[in-house]
């Protein structure tokens, strides 16, 4: 015999605290996300419907005991938490190119400062600061409420100022809906307590007016750290339109051009991850199928690509192994 909506809803009510504490939970989550009921339904394989009745606190019309939705929805959650970690694979040389990288981080991140770098494809931008994102935050992540934080941002091409700021908002983990004011104000409590540190990549597809928005978290609390990181164009950018980007220009207290890897770094990362046994000749030639040419210049000189570089490295490692190449990219 079924039961009566009353009964169900007597039955619900031992669990009263423990579903209104994973409802606000679910709440807070979507609205961080910017994800609907019906897109988490799909996610935790339920219907659309049974979403709604228990974000609604109804659950009673849908069974007497919410138990194995709660067990689904925290599951997820803890699975996919808000602000996504950037983990770092694999070893991280230090060559020219990173320790720029590592200064500017820590001078941005520290004293509030905006930076901006750039330099040609390949040479170790996204990988080496995603490999400084993620070392921060595991060393201070035991400082809950206070430690500092770095966040990793992706510009692509044509992006527009809100929906740059729901990227921003969605790497903090702050609620991400609304107008790019409402976005401004979430970021401003999320963050007023500790240092936190903004790398955008590829940010030579930044617009003025993407710029402008973000130079409210500079001059304004919680005083984030900017840290630009780009191709050659982003360097022209701030160059070329110094009339627009005056209030900018004025700010930057560096724009810094990365030099890539040395013949002699490649040589001591080929021993590294190939051992001491190789030949002058080969270790030269591998070099060789590393270089890419400049285009900048018309062509007439070369730089070593740690990108290639690492590809070609791991194809002579799966070879060795017998393993098919699957080359992993370092920018």
């Amino acid at each position: 015999m079924a039961l009566s909506y009353a009964v169900r809803r007597q039955l619900l009510e031992a669990s009263l605290p423990e579903s209104t504490e994973v409802r606000l939970e679910l709440q807070d989550y979507l609205a961080r996300t910017g994800m609907t009921p019906s897109d988490f339904a799909r996610r935790i394989n339920y219907a659309r419907e049974t979403v709604y009745q228990f974000l609604n606190g109804n659950y009673s019309r849908i069974s007497s005991n919410d138990g194995l939705i709660r067990t689904a929805i925290r599951d997820f959650i803890a699975a996919h938490p808000i602000a996504t970690p950037v983990i770092s694979a694999g070893k991280l040389y230090q060559t020219e190119n990173a320790r720029l990288l590592r200064r500017y981080f820590y001078e941005a991140l520290d004293h509030g400062r905006a930076y901006y770098l750039y330099g040609a494809p390949g040479t170790q931008k996204t990988y080496v600061l995603q490999h400084l994102i993620a070392e921060l935050n595991r060393s201070e992540i035991a400082k809950n409420g206070e430690g500092r934080r770095a966040y990793y941002v992706y510009v692509r091409q044509g992006i527009h100022s809100l929906d740059l700021m729901k990227r921003v908002a969605q790497s903090c983990g702050a609620i991400g809906m609304g107008t790019v004011d409402r976005i401004l104000r979430n970021l401003r409590f999320d963050l007023s307590q500790r240092k936190v540190l903004l790398v955008f990549d590829e940010a030579q597809h930044l617009s003025i007016e993407c710029l402008e928005t973000l130079r409210e978290l500079l001059d304004q609390p919680p005083h984030c750290g900017l840290l630009f990181a780009g191709t050659h164009e982003l360097e022209q950018i701030f160059t070329r339109q110094a009339l627009e980007l005056e209030q900018w220009r004025s700010r930057f207290h560096a724009g810094q051009a990365l030099p890539g890897i040395s013949e002699e770094e490649a040589t001591d990362i080929v021993h590294s991850e190939l051992g001491l046994g190789l030949s002058q000749r080969k270790i030269q030639r591998l070099i060789a199928k590393s270089r890419i040419t400049d285009l900048r210049n018309g062509g007439r000189h070369s730089y070593v690509s740690a990108r290639r570089l690492f590809w070609v490295i791991r194809e002579l490692q799966s070879v060795a192994n017998g393993e098919a190449t699957h080359p992993r990219d370092q920018q």
